[in-house]
């Protein structure tokens, strides 16, 4: 059976161990010096060698004659399988985290090792233990008997209680340097006879970020998927990214807004199975960089790629993009549409730049198709057409206009409250699963994920009410209500009007309706959605047009 090449080259010595000398120095003098302490926290990143450090100085502490901080490979217990070792007890936190598995050690820590000199418990994440598990692995901890080391690893530390990591002595690992994950990524393959480009090598220790575990399964994965040499094009292919070359286009693109060929690159990537996540992630660790080469003295090549866009794009507004990417960065990691997330993001970035998108409401199929069916198309003056599609989420409209979308969006709420009925929303909810029908649907999909995105809160007569966790996708959902309209008329074989409130205000009104203390009557609507867009597209028509010759859509 063939072995992940990440467990066939784990570290079985400390001089086996990359990247983490000063806490094998310390380790390893502990043992020679005969200083051992009962209890050890180690803590750090994932894949950087915690586990496996336990586990060698476990084996190490064991031997007969460790005289110098190595396996002897004589002793009776150096010469036992590690199938046999009865005297390194291992546990994983994650998924044995409660009272009772602890209080199983506890029964158990008195009884004396097998063969070794130390009876060793390793205990893996144990930060995901309960307080209780806590609270009953303390007194051992405090008090352990002589044949007993503990230690704990982890990636999130601060989890910890401070009366565990005060009775531990604490080594905190660090991501392991690109330099050296390199090196022991050539040694692998000369070993494994992987024919690989060293720029693939580089761009595989970059995308590792530190930890050598996840760069040799990478390796592993790029491997396994050509029998030719290795290329930088293959690690992106495999793991989903694009190149530094095109992640510097991307920022080139959204720093001179250029809307359109952003969010055409965005759409391509996205259909060739690119990770949307990890194209984000890769552009705020650009922008980072930056930020950096603008800083630190330097003529490298590589400062060089940055300091070309640092040229025409100040501090500020880098420190904006970095923003409003990290914002849409954590709006990807809860919601089911990375790829419009990142789309609007881009838009955010256009309009902060000084873009005042004009928003149609009738579909310009011929430029869609150019561009991006979900968010936005550039078209000349004389070819523009308008569109029935709205997706801007656009949050600088005039305070008049403001106001009357809120004053349209408050009346629905209040004529669905004031006819509000339990059973119909609860009969609406199991309905609505059908939406899952059109998410693969051409015209309705983006529709249906908006709609997916959310939680359908109430239901009155012919209203209903949405919410959604942020004020962006709510705004979002607002602007898209004419064709959200169309595809729940599909469904539900019934026209209702609709309407989206974030949850903080949703929260509120719910408050507010079930203990009596606002009365929710009938309002009749005074204007409709398209009205109320139509006044946008009058204020900001001739100032798009005077300012840049052409007219910016969102669809």
């Amino acid at each position: 059976m063939y072995q992940a090449l990440y467990r066939k080259y784990r570290p079985k010595t400390f001089d086996d161990v990359v990247g983490q000398d000063v806490v094998v120095k310390t380790l390893k003098n502990a043992i020679i010096n005969n200083k051992i302490s009962h209890a050890y926290l180690f803590s750090g990143p994932r894949g950087c060698g915690k586990t496996s450090i336990a586990k060698i100085f476990a084996r190490i502490a064991n031997c007969e004659n460790n005289g110098k901080g190595m396996p002897c490979n004589k002793c009776v217990y150096c010469t036992q399988s590690n199938e046999q070792d009865l005297d390194i007890i291992e546990m994983d936190a994650a998924s044995n985290n409660g009272v009772e598995e602890i209080r199983e050690i506890n029964n158990k820590v008195n009884l004396v090792p097998s063969l070794g000199r130390y009876k060793i418990y390793i205990i893996d994440e144990v930060h995901m233990l309960t307080t209780g598990a806590f609270n009953a692995l303390l007194k051992t901890l405090e008090e352990p008997p002589k044949h007993a080391i503990f230690i704990l690893a982890t990636t999130d530390p601060h989890k910890v209680p401070v009366t565990i990591l005060s009775r531990c002595q604490r080594f905190d690992f660090k991501k392991i340097s690109e330099n050296d994950i390199i090196k022991k990524l050539l040694d692998i393959c000369d070993l494994e006879k992987i024919d690989i480009e060293e720029e693939a090598v580089t761009e595989i220790a970059r995308l590792g970020d530190g930890s050598l575990r996840d760069s040799i399964s990478i390796l592993d994965q790029v491997a396994a998927y050509t029998k030719d040499k290795i290329t930088i094009l293959d690690v992106h292919d495999v793991n989903g990214t694009i190149s530094q070359k095109e992640i510097k286009s991307l920022v080139e693109d959204i720093a001179s807004n250029n809307l359109a060929d952003s969010i055409k690159k965005i759409n391509e990537y996205n259909n060739c199975g690119k990770s949307i996540v990890k194209i984000t992630e890769d552009i705020i660790f650009f922008l980072r960089n930056m930020l950096l080469a603008n800083a630190v003295n330097g003529k490298s090549d590589e400062k060089n790629i940055y300091r070309e866009i640092n040229n025409h794009v100040s501090v500020d507004k880098v420190l904006k993009y970095i923003n409003i990417m990290n914002e849409s960065l954590l709006d990807m990691k809860k919601f089911s549409n990375p790829k419009m997330i990142l789309e609007l993001a881009f838009i955010k970035i256009a309009n902060d730049n000084g873009i005042k998108p004009i928003i149609n409401d009738v579909f310009n199929e011929t430029t869609v198709n150019e561009v991006s069916k979900e968010n936005l198309t550039v078209v000349n003056e004389e070819n523009h057409s308008k569109t029935d599609t709205i997706k801007s989420s656009n949050k600088s409209y005039p305070d008049e206009i403001l106001a009357e979308i809120n004053k349209f969006v408050q009346i629905r709420i209040n004529n669905t409250l004031s006819q509000f009925s339990k059973k119909d929303t609860i009969e609406l909810k199991k309905t609505l699963k059908k939406v899952n029908d059109y998410v693969m649907d051409e015209k309705y999909n983006t529709y249906a994920s908006m709609v997916l995105d959310g939680e359908l809160k109430a239901v009155g007569s012919d209203y209903i009410i949405f919410s959604y966790p942020t004020e962006h996708l709510t705004n979002l959902f607002n602007e898209n209500i004419n064709n959200i309209e169309k595809m729940l008329n599909l469904i539900f074989d019934k026209q209702y009007k609709i309407a989206a409130v974030d949850l903080n205000n949703w929260n509120i009104i719910k408050e507010n309706f079930n203990n009596k203390k606002q009365v929710f009557e009938y309002q009749p609507e005074q204007t409709t959605l398209e009205e109320i867009l139509e006044k946008i597209n009058e204020k900001n028509r001739d100032a798009m047009q005077s300012l840049f010759g052409e007219i910016v859509e969102y669809n």
